[in-house]
């Protein structure tokens, strides 16, 4: 089970600021200071030696000045270097620098918060706080232009999801102002981090379960929607009142034929049990599959981390090292999938499906058991269609059907742009720094007819390693 664990970095610009210059300063605090506070020693030394105590003295002194300075560079580096916040459900860690505060007790364990408090400037959200009173200690402050807008947002999802009873009903009008305020021509931080759990699993217009539904027997509670829409939902809950899971819904209209939905149904439950005996460290766990008043539940551990969509859309296209590094680790779990006694075509291979943790392990989070499910029932088709292969829209999918989409999948790493729905994928085009060998087997991976195409992740693989060897080399 995968706890959730949000981790930020912190933006504030005085933190940056202060790096910069001991950076820039280091050949003085880092070398002329030291080694001028050992030559200070010597000569105090000397002095002493010589019968010159004032002269002694007075070398001391400046000597103790030199190695503070490099001393007090030193930890300072040191502490910038922790950079990261990080909420669990245990408490909140902070930098020991954050802004303009120096904060001693970096941990706070949510066993000592009283109250989270916010103070929401309208005129201007980034000079907004958020404020963490303590039951031993005083209060912590925290400014949204030294945490960072993203960091605002994983925190109020955080304290209202672990610690509910302790969130002011500032909190909320906090969240609005930034909405509201913080709009601008690029897309703000809170889009971007409602954008990446809505998409990530892909949802296909009806009334969502209500926060605080209990399902199951009463041990899975939903506290928060990650999307909904169509025919399905994404609930983020709570398993046995301790473990988060991610719950995905889907429900099919009551008109229609019974014995389609019925078959339907049977397909849907069948993949779900295949799906919940995989074990590979690039899948995510599937957990369990139900039915309940009428809807359709497959339920799957929650990965922290982003998806790779969101990755391309904040950084831009990415290295060939990163690429095919991510690659081998894709290709990795579709070799399982597809070399298993029943393989498991995973139908909706797309970056929005595969997460980055910040371990750099990329994880594949969503199966298109669902959109199946709903497709076979309505017979309607549902997925992202620059990434199906032409014989999955004639309802023919294959292994090569995955092989497509993960071809699909390195040309949007690569160029950052999507690719051309039923048309064969050729990154090189749209990126010249790309190398031959690399936008061929794109290319390859993405032909029309399924014979032209590489025939097994199999075979896939050692190409990959060995591109990804020689991009070590250069």
């Amino acid at each position: 089970m995968v706890e959730l664990v949000v981790r930020s970095k912190c933006n504030s610009s005085l933190r940056q600021i202060t790096d910069i210059v001991l950076n820039v300063t280091f050949p003085i605090w880092g070398v002329v200071a030291p080694l001028f506070g050992v030559g200070l020693l010597i000569s105090a030394i000397s002095s002493a030696q010589t019968n010159h105590p004032s002269k002694a003295v007075e070398y001391l002194a400046f000597c103790a000045v030199c190695l503070c300075v490099a001393v007090g560079s030193v930890l300072l580096k040191r502490a910038l270097s922790k950079d990261f916040m990080i909420i669990d459900k245990e408490g909140i860690r902070l930098p020991k620098l954050l802004g303009r505060s120096l904060i001693l007790n970096s941990y706070v364990p949510w066993a000592n918060v009283q109250r989270i408090e916010a103070i929401a400037n309208s005129n201007d959200p980034a000079k907004s706080f958020i404020t963490l009173r303590r039951t031993k200690g005083a209060p912590i402050r925290l400014a949204t232009n030294d945490i960072g807008p993203e960091f605002v947002e994983q925190l109020l999802l955080a304290s209202q999801m672990w610690v509910p009873q302790l969130c002011d009903e500032s909190l909320n009008q906090l969240q609005s102002t930034m909405r509201i305020g913080m709009k601008n021509e690029d897309q703000t931080y809170t889009e971007l981090w409602e954008e990446e759990l809505g998409r990530r699993f892909c949802p296909t217009s009806y009334i969502p379960l209500e926060i605080g539904k209990v399902l199951r027997n009463s041990t899975i509670k939903v506290m928060s929607h990650l999307a909904s829409g169509g025919l399905s939902a994404i609930y983020l809950c709570q398993l046995d009142g301790k473990k988060l899971v991610v719950l995905k819904e889907a429900t099919i209209p009551e008109s229609g034929p019974e014995n389609i939905k019925d078959k339907a149904r049977e397909m849907f439950e069948r993949e779900a049990q295949l799906l919940m005996k995989l074990n590979n460290p690039n899948i995510v766990h599937v957990l369990d599959c139900f039915t309940e008043a009428g809807r359709n539940y497959l339920m799957l551990d929650y990965v922290n981390g982003v998806d790779l969509r969101q990755m391309i859309k904040q950084n831009g296209p990415q290295s060939e090292a990163n690429v095919l590094d991510w690659a081998i680790q894709i290709a990795t779990a579709l070799k399982y999938l597809h070399e298993r006694e029943q393989p498991i075509i995973h139908r909706d291979l797309t970056p929005d499906n595969l997460v980055l943790r910040n371990d750099g392990q990329v994880i594949i989070v969503d199966f298109g058991a669902a959109n199946e499910f709903i497709g076979n029932a309505t017979g309607t088709f549902v997925g992202k269609h620059s990434f199906i292969a032409p014989e999955q829209f004639r309802g023919k999918a294959t292994t090569h059907s995955d092989i497509y989409a993960f071809g699909c999948t390195m040309f949007f790493l690569l160029t950052g742009q999507e690719p051309e729905a039923l048309s064969p994928s050729i990154p090189k085009e749209h990126n010249a720094t790309i190398s031959d060998e690399l936008s061929e087997l794109v290319e390859s991976c993405t032909q029309l007819e399924t014979n032209e195409r590489y025939q097994s992740i199999a075979q896939l693989l050692p190409v990959l390693r060995r591109l990804a060897a020689q991009t070590m080399v250069v």
